[in-house]
């Protein structure tokens, strides 16, 4: 990705009551969560394929991500996102990760109808509505370090499938949707850790 110039932040006219030092070090931990995160939804994007069958498995199947009330999309262009402020951007994060959870436990619910074997898949799955409450919590914490308020996520409205291809469907989408914010994630807070330096 293309390094972009940044302002490092004024450390005399800081307000917040929180060191610079201790905001880079939240700002850290969040962001080796985020790549491990990025790491384990490409595993499970591709454990849960392996367990569908067909199309799902098909090079060719790429159906687009319908809008889901509740999950803001992480796609946007190169110049949308070089100019988000960091309060939208940990806003935006903070959103997504904490409503991942409530899609993603209808589809470890699902596949635990549909492919009752499959308990490495169960685990992942698990493990992704864990992590993401964990980010979600660091990137609050950062926003309050840095005197932001962070506004209350959106509700959560999760479909509900009823015939088996539609709950496959809904699952595929829920983990690429994952995917997608576990590498945005990581390219917003590596922006952001290099303006507040360890």
């Amino acid at each position: 990705m293309e390094v972009l110039p940044v302002d490092l932040p004024n450390l005399s006219s800081s307000s917040s009551s929180h060191s610079q030092q201790e905001i880079a070090g939240r700002i850290s931990q969040a962001l080796h969560l985020s790549i491990s995160m990025k790491h384990g939804s490409e595993q499970l994007l591709a454990n849960y394929v392996l367990y569908q069958g067909q199309p799902f498995g098909n090079p060719d199947f790429n159906p687009p991500i319908p809008a889901f009330p509740g999950l803001p999309s992480p796609s946007l262009s190169h110049d949308t996102w070089k100019d988000l402020s960091d309060a939208e951007r940990l806003q935006q994060n903070a959103v997504a990760f904490s409503n991942l959870p409530e899609f993603l436990l209808p589809v470890k619910r699902q596949q635990e109808a549909l492919n009752s074997l499959a308990s490495e898949l169960h685990r992942q799955l698990e493990t992704a509505c864990l992590q993401c409450r964990g980010l979600a919590s660091n990137l609050k914490s950062i926003m309050a370090a840095m005197d932001l308020a962070p506004e209350p996520a959106p509700p959560a409205e999760p479909p509900n499938p009823v015939d088996t291809f539609t709950k496959k469907l809904f699952g595929y989408y829920v983990c690429q949707l994952y995917r997608e914010w576990a590498n945005r994630s990581e390219e917003d807070l590596a922006l952001l850790a290099t303006k507040y330096p360890l």
